[in-house]
């Protein structure tokens, strides 16, 4: 009788080590995984399911740029009515200048079509008699759905 609990004991002593280990394998296995989608992030790779955008102003012009971070291919099909406007604030949050371009290669019939990885540029004039200040631009473009993006600049005025 006592060698058959010994004999219980051991057996139920190996399967739960076997299940703590497991465990463990498990959890690291789980960190590995978290890590490389980590360094994917960090390293500009496939974010699944956005569309990445950057507005950045050099000078006298805005660059917005759209980058299909996914793994399907996306259509952007443009408002006949405003295909995109982009505003400009000054510091006070007052509008100093406001856009809007109907005229677009792209339409209902002709999309902006992104593959993976691929990027479209819109270039946007900056008026140049804007006072010297931190000032905020917005773009929108009136897409399904509507993409906004919005960022800060400095005027310095010689």
């Amino acid at each position: 009788m006592i060698l058959l609990r010994l004999s219980l004991f051991l057996i139920l002593l190996l399967v739960f080590a076997g299940c703590g280990q497991q465990a463990d394998e498990n959890e690291r296995n789980d960190d590995k995984d978290h890590q490389h989608a980590d360094e994917a992030i960090r390293s500009g790779g496939i974010v699944a399911g956005e569309l990445e955008t950057t507005l950045e102003v050099k000078e006298s012009q805005a660059i917005l740029k759209i980058k299909n971070q996914t793994e399907q291919v996306k259509e952007l099909i443009f408002s006949e009515e405003t295909a995109y406007e982009y505003f400009i604030l000054d510091e006070k949050g007052k509008t100093v200048f406001q856009k809007s371009e109907k005229d677009i290669p792209y339409d209902q019939e002709h999309p902006l079509i992104l593959k993976q990885a691929e990027e479209a540029d819109f270039k946007l004039a900056i008026p140049n008699d804007l006072e010297q200040g931190t000032h905020t631009i917005t773009t929108v473009l009136h897409t399904d759905p509507v993409i906004e993006t919005q960022t800060t600049f400095t005027v310095e005025k010689k």
